[in-house]
């Protein structure tokens, strides 16, 4: 069967495009307040680093980036993606972590735009290029996910899935933490991912929320540090 007969396969193939590491984006320079808990040696094995990840999933994705990208998934209205992006750059307190999503956001925006197009994301673009809008990364993954017609529930699992990925990249690099190690750990965190993308799936704006100020404190003490690998 042809790729033309088969939009599923299509949807999937755009959803591991999208999702791969190689895409151009940026990813790989971020580390999101994790270089700073290591620096201080609050995670320095594969137990500690476990346990920050889970942290941050549940306490900051699940009710937060996870939440935007259904709730702009199934936005019928720019306004409604506008009063998202403004939610979003609040929430986000640490300046690193906040433009790390805005950068990440706008790379993922204009490469994305190459491979899907409609209404919607054409007027979030133009909104991000005017200076309405910030342009997160979560809310121009939520269009292009919709508009590639991605369900959403492997939508949000795949953001989900990126986000372990390059953070136990990252842990590779700053703790070391084992390749092995690390592929155990995206593993054994597959229920988490699974639970948050069930829950964002079916969110409303009410479950909009975070609380992660261990980590916002973190990304702002990042800026200091002596020496960096990472942007954020």
């Amino acid at each position: 069967m042809s790729t033309d007969t088969a939009p599923e396969g299509k949807s999937l193939l755009t959803l591991l495009q999208l999702t791969d590491s190689f895409f151009p984006t940026g990813t790989f320079a971020h580390s999101f307040g994790l270089e700073t808990y290591v620096q201080l040696e609050l995670v320095n094995d594969p137990e500690t680093f476990e346990r920050f990840l889970r942290s941050t999933l549940h306490h900051g994705l699940r009710n937060g980036d996870a939440v935007v990208i259904g709730l702009t998934y199934k936005a019928t209205e720019i306004e409604e993606v506008v009063d998202l992006d403004a939610r979003l750059t609040a929430m986000k307190v640490a300046r690193e972590s906040r433009e790390g999503s805005i950068k990440i956001g706008k790379q993922f925006l204009r490469n994305a735009a190459i491979l899907e197009r409609n209404e919607m994301l054409s007027r979030y673009a133009e909104a991000v290029q005017s200076g309405k809008c910030a342009g997160h990364h979560a809310i121009a993954y939520g269009l292009v996910a919709s508009a590639a017609g991605i369900d959403l529930f492997s939508g949000i699992l795949g953001y989900l899935h990126a986000h372990v990925v390059g953070q136990v990249s990252a842990a590779v690099r700053l703790i070391p933490l084992k390749p092995t190690d690390g592929q155990e750990i995206i593993q054994g965190i597959r229920p988490d991912l699974i639970d948050i993308a069930r829950f964002a799936e079916r969110a409303n704006i009410d479950d909009l929320s975070g609380f992660t100020p261990g980590l916002d404190i973190r990304g702002m003490q990042h800026e200091r540090l002596y020496s960096r690998l990472f942007i954020s």
